[in-house]
């Protein structure tokens, strides 16, 4: 594994380390989420009837910016980045699977951003979306397959599939769903391309698409949940079976949900009770991680660090955000798991920011900016109000300037020193017997299995 030396893109290029790989994608999420974060408050001030810098094409972006977020923030964040980073350092393996793999996948993630942001300028008439959704799916359906070949082949001696920890069980579930339906995607778009349809067909693929995207999004993040809470719990998981059970679940029953619309009237699109019961094949899974997530609660001494305060705002927005959404009359689901999925996402970044930069995060900085963000989201979600969702745009703002403003403290903070396991007795995976941060070459064996997770 010792191939190359040199600065972060030299080991990059020549060695494929996971963590640099995993460094790679999160930046990207960053850069997408800034984008799409700009184009949802485009669309906020186009609905109240203010002058916009941009028109024409930009309106159609600003609309369907859902997709810039799911696609390039979301979902590379929370199964590339934590993904790359973690699932070999809570397995004990030296890497993932295929290490060039994970690097070409990123490029490609990367290639398609860029070529639907050089596309959007041209217009309907443009082919680039399709090709860039068409990259985008190669490139995700290759990291899902290199996941679930690390998984199964990449465990050290005396992990059970039974024992993994949650997260790892999470990621691994959702790889193999992407396995399931990014190749129905890649089909739906390149009947569109051989047709020559345009973006006709990529709309009516990515409306598709939608559904099984909630399951994607709150799968990954349920498994980050699940590590956060268990360690500011200072207890094992309890219900841990109706955990894994309930995941399991949502990727079976998550990849049938093809009816759901993200960008129109939600489940008023369809009619019948179809769309409610393929809704409830995610819904029911996530009744019963509520449940083993507040056993779990309840039955340690939960501490309110920042990582626990974005857990229980993801919990709170599962249990809140429906009720909110249903008001509005769309009860479309990804009003919640999006913002839900973002919330987790934040969750690991304040969780394993230390292991990953060996340097301390801001308390305070990271408590503004869960209030920020709890508060901007909740008042995006009043139905029929729209002051009250300008007002949550400016607040979900100001959130992502001081999470920048966290980003660059934490990174300057050269000379404090951190722990290994600066969490304390909660935190029992792998990863925290390592330093922080966590070497270049963490595991050149499998040692023997430890502590259960």
């Amino acid at each position: 594994m010792d191939i190359g030396t040199g600065g972060f893109l030299a080991r990059c290029v020549r060695a494929s380390g996971h963590k640099d790989i995993g460094t790679l994608y999160l930046a990207l999420a960053v850069l997408a989420g800034l984008v799409g974060g700009g184009l949802a408050l485009l669309l906020q001030l186009g609905q109240a009837d203010l002058p916009r810098p941009v028109s024409g094409p930009w309106d159609r972006v600003a609309i369907d910016h859902g997709a810039m977020m799911v696609m390039f923030c979301a979902l590379p964040a929370l199964v590339g980045g934590f993904g790359s980073w973690f699932v070999p350092l809570l397995l004990g393996a030296p890497s993932m699977a295929f290490p060039r793999l994970n690097l070409l996948c990123w490029a490609g993630v990367t290639a398609s951003f860029l070529m639907l942001l050089s596309g959007v300028p041209s217009g309907a008439g443009s082919s680039l979306p399709q090709w860039a959704t068409l990259l985008w799916c190669a490139a995700m359906l290759g990291l899902s397959i290199n996941m679930v070949a690390t998984v199964l082949n990449m465990r050290r001696a005396g992990l059970s599939l039974g024992d993994m920890p949650l997260f790892v069980w999470a990621q691994a579930l959702t790889a193999m769903m992407m396995v399931i339906v990014l190749p129905v995607l890649a089909a739906a778009l390149t009947k569109g391309v051989l047709a020559g349809t345009g973006l006709r067909d990529v709309d009516l693929a990515l409306r598709a698409f939608s559904g099984p995207e909630i399951a994607l999004l709150l799968l990954p993040a349920s498994g980050i949940v699940c590590q956060v809470i268990e360690t500011f719990s200072g207890v094992p998981m309890r219900l841990r079976r109706v955990a894994l059970g309930a995941m399991a679940v949502m990727s079976v029953g998550g990849a049938t949900v093809w009816t759901h619309d993200m960008f129109a009237a939600g489940l008023a699109a369809a009619a019948g009770t179809r769309p409610m019961i393929e809704q409830m094949a995610v819904m029911a899974p996530m009744l019963a991680l509520l449940v083993a997530w507040g056993s779990t609660i309840a039955g340690g001494r939960p501490v309110l660090r920042v990582p626990m305060l974005w857990a229980c705002a993801f919990v709170g927005l599962l249990v809140v955000g429906p009720v909110l959404s249903a008001l509005s009359g769309a009860a479309d689901g990804h009003a919640v798991a999006l913002p839900a999925a973002l919330f987790a996402t934040f969750a690991g970044f304040y969780y394993w920011v230390g292991k990953m930069s060996g340097h301390a995060c801001p308390e305070a900085g990271g408590r503004l900016h869960v209030a920020l963000a709890a508060a901007g989201t909740l008042l995006c979600l009043v139905p029929h109000q729209l002051a009250c969702a300008l007002l949550g745009a400016a607040l979900l703002g100001l959130s992502m300037l001081t999470f920048i403003a966290v980003i660059a403290v934490t990174l300057r903070r050269g000379t404090q020193a951190i722990g290994g396991n600066y969490w304390g007795a909660g935190a029992r995976t792998l990863e925290w017997s390592l330093p922080s941060p966590a070497p270049h070459h963490s595991f050149t064996d499998f040692p023997a299995y430890g502590a259960r997770a």
